[in-house]
C-alpha cells in the first residue's frame, strides 16, 4: 500500500539540491567525495558526518542511478514504520490493532514525501529512525530501570541522531532529565547520572567541532541561512506546525499543496476539515479517558503524555525559528502523536475498547485525509520541480532538439533555472556538457531575452505538460 501510495511521485531524474549533491560528489569532489571528507570539511555550514557517509556510500554503489537511491529511500521508509510498530506494541501492552493502526498511518502520511522521494531523503529518514530508536529505548530504560544498557543505548542513538541532523540537538534536556530519573535511587551515582551527563556532552562536543575546528556559525537553518529572532514568523509557523500535525493541513501552497483553514475553500475542504476534527475529538476522548480510568495505575509509563509534550515542544523548536516550516520536519512530531494513540489503548480488558475506537477512528480518519490532500502534491516545490526536470530531459535532451552546449531561453519561472535545473548543470549530467540557460515567465521578459540572445535555443514550458520549442519572429 505505502508503494502505490508514494510511486507516482518518485521523480525519474537528479534535479534541484540531489542535483546539486550528486555533482558535488561526483564531478566537484567537494561534498563527501572521500570517506574522510565528513568529519573534515563542511557543506553548506552543516555538519552531518553520519548522513554524508550513508550519502557517499550511495553514490558509490549507484553513481547516477536515481532508482537505486529511491529503493533505499522506500526501505529506510518501512524500516521506521516497523520500530513505529514495535514501540506501539511497548505502550500498548500489545494492543495490536491499535499498533497496526499506528503504523499504517504512519507509513501513509503526506510528511514522509520528500524522505521517499528525494535522493538526499536520508538526511530526514535516518536522523528519524535513530530518533525512533532513541524514544524507543528511553521507554525501555523506564520499563527496566536495573537494566543501564538501555541508557547507552539512547546516548549511541542520540549521538548518530544529531550528527545526521542537527535539529534534534534540542532534544537534549528532555533526554538527559529522563536518563537522570529512569535509574533506582540506589544505584552509584555514575550509574544513576552518567548517561544524562554524557547526553548533555553530546551537543557540546557537536557544537565545539563546528565552532572550533571547523569554524562555522552554530545556529544555521535551512538554505545555510542563520537562525533569527522573528517573533511574526515563529507564531505564524508554530500555528502551522500545530495545525497540520493534527491534521488542518496549513502553510504556503509551495510548502504543503494546500490549506484547508485561513485560506480559500476548494473542493473536498469540508471533508477534510471533517475528518481533521475527528482527529482532535478522538485524540481528547482517548486521552482523557486513559487518563481518568487509568489514572491510579502505577504503570512505569503512566506518565507518557508529559513525556510526549516535552518532546513535541522541544523538537518543534528548529523548524519554527527558521525561514520556513518544510512538511517534512513535522515526521517526527507525527510519530509522537500516532503514539499517544497507542499509549491510550494500553488498558486492560474492557477498559481498553473505548481508547482502542477511538485510536482506530483517529488513525483511519488521518489516513483518508492524506489520501484526500494527494491531489494537490503536484503543487509542492520539489514535485512540481521533478516533473519540470523530466520534462526537460524528455524533450530537450532525449529528443536532442537544441545542439550540445548552445545555451538555451526557457520560457518558465525562474526558479527552474536557478534551482531545478542549477543553472545548466542539469545538462552536465545528462547529456556530458553544461548550458547557460536563461529564464523569464512573463511574455515582455521572455520577448527581451530573445533580443537579447539571438543564438540561444528557446522553449516554452507548459507546466506539468512539455518544453516546446519557440519559433522566433522573422
Amino acid at each position: 500500500m505505502t508503494y502505490w501510495r508514494f510511486v507516482r511521485w518518485e521523480p525519474s531524474v537528479f534535479f534541484g539540491d540531489d542535483l546539486y549533491n550528486v555533482l558535488a560528489t561526483l564531478k566537484d569532489h567537494t561534498f563527501a567525495s572521500e570517506w574522510q571528507q565528513p568529519f573534515t570539511t563542511p557543506f553548506y555550514e552543516k555538519y552531518r558526518p553520519v548522513f554524508e557517509l550513508i550519502w557517499l556510500a550511495l553514490v558509490r554503489l549507484f553513481q547516477t542511478d536515481l532508482r537505486g537511491f529511491l529503493a533505499f529511500n522506500f526501505g529506510v521508509h518501512l524500516l521506521n514504520a516497523m520500530i513505529l510498530f514495535a514501540i506501539a506494541m511497548q505502550i500498548s501492552n500489545g494492543n495490536k490493532l491499535v499498533s497496526v493502526g499506528v503504523a499504517v498511518a504512519f507509513a501513509g502520511s503526506r510528511f514522509a514525501l520528500y524522505q521517499i522521494t528525494q535522493a538526499t531523503g536520508p538526511v530526514e529518514a535516518i536522523a528519524l529512525t535513530l530518533f525512533l530508536l532513541t524514544i524507543g529505548w528511553v521507554l525501555k530504560a523506564y520499563q527496566y530501570p536495573e537494566d543501564s544498557r538501555w541508557q547507552w543505548l539512547v546516548v549511541g542513538a542520540f549521538f548518530l541522531c544529531i550528527h545526521t541532523h542537527e535539529r534534534y540537538i534540542s532534544l537534549t534536556p528532555v533526554l538527559a532529565f529522563m536518563l537522570a530519573l529512569s535509574r533506582r535511587r540506589s544505584a552509584s551515582f555514575f550509574n544513576r547520572y552518567g548517561a544524562a551527563i554524557v547526553c548533555v556532552a553530546i551537543p557540546l562536543f557537536n557544537a565545539l567541532v563546528k565552532t572550533s575546528l571547523l569554524h562555522l556559525a552554530f545556529f544555521v537553518g535551512t538554505g545555510a541561512t542563520h537562525i533569527d529572532v522573528n517573533v511574526q514568523r515563529i507564531v505564524e509557523q508554530a500555528m502551522q506546525a500545530i495545525l497540520s500535525v493534527v491534521g488542518f493541513n496549513y502553510g504556503p501552497e509551495y510548502l504543503v499543496g494546500h490549506s484547508i483553514v485561513f485560506g480559500e475553500s476548494s473542493t473536498g475542504d469540508d471533508a477534510a476539515r471533517l475528518l481533521a476534527t475527528i482527529i482532535v475529538c478522538a485524540a481528547l476522548v482517548a486521552t482523557t479517558y486513559a487518563v481518568l480510568v487509568g489514572g491510579r495505575s502505577r504503570a512505569p509509563l503512566r506518565w507518557y503524555p508529559v513525556f510526549t509534550l516535552a518532546i513535541l515542544i522541544t523538537i518543534l523548536v528548529p523548524p519554527i525559528v527558521t525561514i520556513r516550516l518544510e512538511q517534512r520536519w513535522l515526521y517526527a512530531p507525527l510519530a509522537l502523536f500516532l503514539l499517544l494513540f497507542a499509549w491510550a489503548a494500553r488498558l486492560d480488558g474492557s477498559k481498553r475498547i473505548v481508547p482502542t475506537i477511538a485510536s482506530l477512528a483517529a488513525c483511519l480518519s488521518l489516513l483518508t485525509l492524506d489520501i484526500l490532500l494527494s491531489q494537490y502534491i503536484p503543487r509542492i516545490y520539489f514535485i512540481s520541480s521533478a516533473t519540470a526536470a523530466s520534462l526537460a530531459k524528455r524533450d530537450i535532451v532525449d529528443a536532442h532538439a537544441a545542439p550540445l552546449g548552445q545555451d538555451l531561453l526557457l520560457h518558465a519561472a525562474r526558479d527552474h533555472c536557478k534551482w531545478t535545473l542549477q543553472e545548466g548543470r542539469f545538462f552536465e549530467l545528462y547529456e556530458g556538457q553544461v548550458r547557460k540557460i536563461y529564464c523569464a515567465l512573463t511574455d515582455d521578459s521572455f520577448d527581451a531575452l530573445l533580443k537579447t540572445y539571438p543564438s540561444a535555443q528557446a522553449f516554452s514550458y507548459t507546466p506539468g505538460a512539455s518544453f516546446t520549442p519557440v519559433v522566433r519572429p522573422k
